[in-house]
C-alpha cells in the first residue's frame, strides 16, 4: 500500500512538471516527501558496484549480503517508484495538460496558483524562530528567493545565449522538420525570420506569394518576443508547415555544446526547488526549443531509418549535464537543510512566493509581449476564483493525509 501512495505522489509531481510555471519540487513539499527525496539523490552512487562484481566472481552469501547492504544505502525503492509515477504523468500529463492549458488557460493556471499560494505554509511552518536573529535572517532570506523567483518567471523577458549559426539543405521538408535537424535553438517563427536566412523567405515568396504575404503581414504585428511558452508556441504555428524548397538552405542556430551542458545542469535543479519550473528556465536560456527540438527531431530521424548522430550528440551533452546537476545539487541542497535549515527554508519560501509570477492566471499579449494583468470583466473571474480555491484545497487534502509524518528538516 505504501508503494501505490508513493505512485501517486510521483503522479502528482510529473503532472506538475508538465505544467509550464510549476515545479515538481512544491508538490514534493506538500507531499511530505521533499527531505527523503532531496536525500535519496544526494545518496546516489557507485559502491556497489565493487560489491556486484565480487558476489559475481564468487557467488558467495557473504559478498551477496554486502551487495544487499550497499543496494540498501542507495533507497532504491523510493527512487524507482517515485521516478515511475513521475514518468507515466509526464506521459500522460504531456497529451492531456496541453488541451486544458490552451482550451481553459485562465482556470489551469488559477488551479496551480492555489496550490502554490497554499504551500508556502508547508515550508514556512518547518522553520524554527528561535529568536530575533533567527527571525531577521527569515525576513532577509524570504526577501531574496522572491527577489530570485520574481526576476526568474518574468513571462515578458528573455535573454540571448551563446549561438553558433549551422546550415541545413532542404530536401522539400517543412520548416519544422528542417529546424529539427539543425537542431535549432529558435521557434519556427524566428528562425524564418532571422537575417541569414534571406534565401529561405526568398525561395517561399517565389514558390507562394500569397503564403509570404500572409506571414509578412503576421510579423508586422508581431514584432516582440517573449518567454511565454504557449505565446511562443502559437506565434510559430504558421510558419512550421511552410514547405521549404528543395536544395533552399537554412540556417537555424544551435548553442555550443558546453552551453547545452550547462542549461542542462541549471534546469534540473527545477526538478528539486519548489517554485521554479524547469521549462521556464530553458527559455530563459534560450535553450527550450532547441531541446525540444533535438529530441524530437533524433526520434523522427531515428523513425526514418537513418541515423541521428548530429541530435544525439546534443541529448546526450544536455542529459549528463542533468544527471551532474541533479547529484551535485542535491548534495548541496541536502546539507543546506540538514546544516542551515533556517536561512535555507526562507529561501525556499521566498522562492515559492516570487514564482507565483511565472502562473499569474490573467495575462495579456501586446505586440508579442505576454504581462500579467488584474483581472477584468472580460476574464473568466468566477471560474478563475474556484479552481484557486479547489487548489488550496487539494493542498489542505494532500497536508492532512501527510499529517502523521515526522518532520521534514531536523531543525
Amino acid at each position: 500500500m505504501a508503494r501505490v501512495v508513493l505512485f501517486l505522489k510521483g503522479i502528482c509531481m510529473g503532472i506538475a512538471d508538465v505544467i509550464p510555471g510549476v515545479s515538481g519540487g512544491t508538490l514534493a513539499l506538500i507531499l511530505g516527501i521533499y527531505k527523503e527525496l532531496v536525500d535519496s539523490i544526494k545518496g546516489l552512487n557507485l559502491r556497489f558496484v565493487p560489491a556486484l562484481l565480487r558476489w559475481l566472481k564468487s557467488r558467495d552469501d557473504a559478498d551477496r549480503a554486502e551487495l544487499i547492504k550497499r543496494l540498501g544505502e542507495l533507497n532504491l525503492p523510493f527512487l524507482v517508484t517515485l521516478g515511475a509515477g513521475i514518468a507515466s504523468a509526464i506521459a500522460i500529463g504531456s497529451v492531456t495538460v496541453p488541451f486544458f492549458i490552451e482550451n481553459y488557460p485562465v482556470q489551469t493556471r488559477a488551479f496551480f496558483f492555489g496550490l502554490i499560494v497554499a504551500s508556502v505554509w508547508v515550508p514556512f511552518r518547518m522553520i524554527d524562530f528561535g529568536g530575533a536573529r533567527a527571525a531577521a535572517t527569515v525576513v532577509i532570506t524570504v526577501c531574496v528567493g522572491i527577489a530570485a523567483g520574481w526576476i526568474l518567471t518574468n513571462p515578458g523577458t528573455t535573454y540571448e545565449s551563446t549561438r553558433e549559426w549551422f546550415e541545413v539543405q532542404s530536401q522539400g521538408q517543412t520548416l519544422k522538420e528542417v529546424s529539427r535537424l539543425g537542431p535549432s535553438a529558435m521557434a519556427t517563427a524566428d528562425v524564418f525570420w532571422a537575417p541569414q536566412n534571406e534565401a529561405l523567405r526568398a525561395a517561399v515568396a517565389e514558390t507562394d506569394a500569397s503564403k509570404f504575404a500572409e506571414l509578412e503581414a503576421l510579423h508586422a504585428a508581431e514584432t516582440n518576443q517573449t518567454v511565454d511558452k504557449a505565446a511562443m508556441k502559437a506565434r510559430s504555428a504558421p510558419y512550421e508547415s511552410i514547405e521549404v524548397p528543395e536544395g533552399t538552405p537554412v540556417n537555424v542556430p544551435r548553442p555550443e555544446l558546453w552551453f547545452v551542458f550547462v542549461s542542462g545542469m541549471i534546469a534540473i535543479c527545477a526538478m528539486i526547488l519548489p517554485g521554479i519550473s524547469g521549462s521556464y528556465i530553458l527559455l530563459i536560456l534560450g535553450n527550450y526549443f532547441f531541446v525540444l527540438n533535438a529530441l524530437k527531431g533524433m526520434l523522427t530521424t531515428a523513425a526514418s531509418g537513418a541515423l541521428p548522430v548530429n541530435q544525439t550528440m546534443f541529448v546526450f551533452v544536455f542529459c549528463a549535464g542533468c544527471g551532474i546537476g541533479l547529484l551535485g545539487f542535491a548534495r548541496v541542497l541536502s546539507y543546506l537543510l540538514h546544516a542551515r535549515p533556517v536561512p535555507t527554508l526562507g529561501v525556499l519560501v521566498g522562492l515559492m512566493i516570487g514564482c507565483l509570477r511565472g502562473i499569474w492566471p490573467f495575462r495579456s499579449t501586446v505586440d508579442g509581449i505576454v504581462t500579467n494583468v488584474w483581472p477584468t470583466a472580460t476574464h473568466s473571474i468566477l471560474s478563475a476564483a474556484a479552481m484557486c480555491v479547489f487548489g488550496i484545497a487539494v493542498v489542505g487534502l494532500f497536508t492532512w493525509l501527510s499529517r502523521d509524518r515526522t518532520a521534514e528538516v531536523d531543525a
